[in-house]
């Protein structure tokens, strides 16, 4: 099951500051509700998300992952994952 280690992406990348993909992500995770049983981290990061975002783009963001097909959302979360560790490598605070 996919649901369980998106879940954990989506609150690493809202640690990280990466509120939109994290949103689309948790929307993806969410469809399953033993994502949110399983990983109490993810209702803190959906309330900051919500926060951060405004309901309302976070819930545009959630549907669009919703909706996405299995694949899609794999190849959304590869992308995002090379994205961060991009950053990860290239900020100023990187050794």
């Amino acid at each position: 099951m996919l649901q369980n280690p998106l879940a954990v992406l989506a609150v690493l990348l809202d640690r990280l500051g990466r509120y939109e993909p994290a949103a689309t992500i948790v929307g993806f995770a969410t469809v399953n509700p033993m994502a949110a049983t399983s990983l109490p981290e993810l209702g803190t990061a959906i309330t900051h998300l919500r926060e951060v975002l405004g309901d309302q783009t976070y819930e545009s963001l959630a549907r669009k992952g919703e909706t996405m097909t299995t694949a899609a959302m794999a190849n959304y979360a590869f992308d995002q994952i090379d994205q961060a560790r991009t950053e990860l490598k290239h900020s100023p605070s990187a050794g």
